[in-house]
């Protein structure tokens, strides 16, 4: 009887030792699958972010917007050194000169060589403003191609982490099409077809968002500057009443934030901040003035990326 409980036992423990083990095993894997899905979300996350900011730097290079007040420019002078001292040496070889009998012509070639060899290539560095209402209308098209090609090299990693985020396949590939029509934009030089294409693309990427994070405060700000981008894609076709209607949307897509508990107390007053400056930009929509509305527009996009 003992041997048999014994053995009944036995199995008992085998089975419950081998559930063990299977639940520990399904535990691990649970947890591995999901650390590996949030790397893969962070991952993407971080490319998406990386080409919002390469569409926003060629949206504001269109109008040569930095987000600097300021920028360095340089340029080389040249200055001699210790010229009269030079000058001295150079006339006291002519004399040595002519008392060995020497020529003056070479003598005062020599001292010109002295001279050319002590002059110094010094580099000057300026401080110059950078603004709106003074900046240059002529666009370098050649650093827009070269940003674009740029852009290309990342697209290809890129869409296959967005097809591993199971984001809208359609999505995927007329954002992939877009790229190529801003291509041809930008081969062609045409500021406003180009303009218009950089809009479209960015306007794919708070969909991308979506499924990668749970950013409330993030997915709003993209999405809001997604209707800021088009209304100023639109300034050189003076449709301002198009215009408007992309700002209002903005002020309708932002207003949300002002409302939502889950976000950081402490962003509040910036929050707050940024919603008065879209209502500032809507003012300079009604004063139709391009000039205008591109300081307020500099200003607003700055603050929303230092959210």
């Amino acid at each position: 009887m003992e041997v048999y409980i014994l053995k009944k036992f036995k199995k008992f423990a085998y089975l419950l030792l081998i559930i063990i083990i299977v639940i520990l095993a399904f535990t691990i894997y649970t947890n591995a699958s999901q650390n590996n899905e949030q790397d893969d979300k962070q991952k993407t996350l971080t490319e998406i972010k990386f080409v919002e900011s390469e569409i926003e730097n060629l949206l504001n290079t269109m109008n040569n917007i930095e987000a600097r007040n300021y920028k360095v420019t340089y340029g080389e002078i040249s200055k001699s050194s210790d010229s009269s001292s030079s000058q001295g040496e150079k006339t006291g070889t002519e004399n040595q000169s002519n008392n060995s009998g020497g020529s003056s012509e070479e003598s005062s070639n020599q001292g010109e060589s002295q001279n050319d060899s002590k002059e110094k290539k010094i580099v000057k560095f300026d401080l110059n403003r950078n603004t709106i209402l003074s900046n240059s209308d002529e666009i370098n098209w050649e650093d827009i191609k070269q940003n674009i090609e740029t852009l290309y090299s990342t697209i290809p990693s890129i869409t296959l982490d967005l097809y591993k985020a199971n984001l809208n396949q359609e999505d995927i590939l007329s954002f992939n099409k877009e790229l190529d029509g801003l291509t041809v934009s930008a081969k062609e030089e045409n500021k406003e077809d180009t303009l218009k294409q950089l809009s479209k693309l960015y306007d794919y990427l708070p969909k991308f968002v979506q499924n990668v994070t749970d950013d409330e405060l993030y997915k709003k700000e993209i999405e809001t500057k997604s209707h800021i981008f088009k209304a100023y894609s639109k300034l050189d076709t003076n449709n301002w009443s198009e215009i408007s209607k992309d700002v209002n949307n903005a002020i309708s897509t932002y207003s949300q934030l002002l409302t939502n508990t889950n976000i950081d107390s402490k962003k509040q007053y910036s929050i707050n901040r940024v919603y008065i400056m879209l209502n500032e930009l809507q003012n300079a929509v009604s004063i139709k003035d391009t000039s205008l509305f591109l300081v307020k527009y500099k200003n607003l996009i700055e603050e929303i990326s230092n959210l």
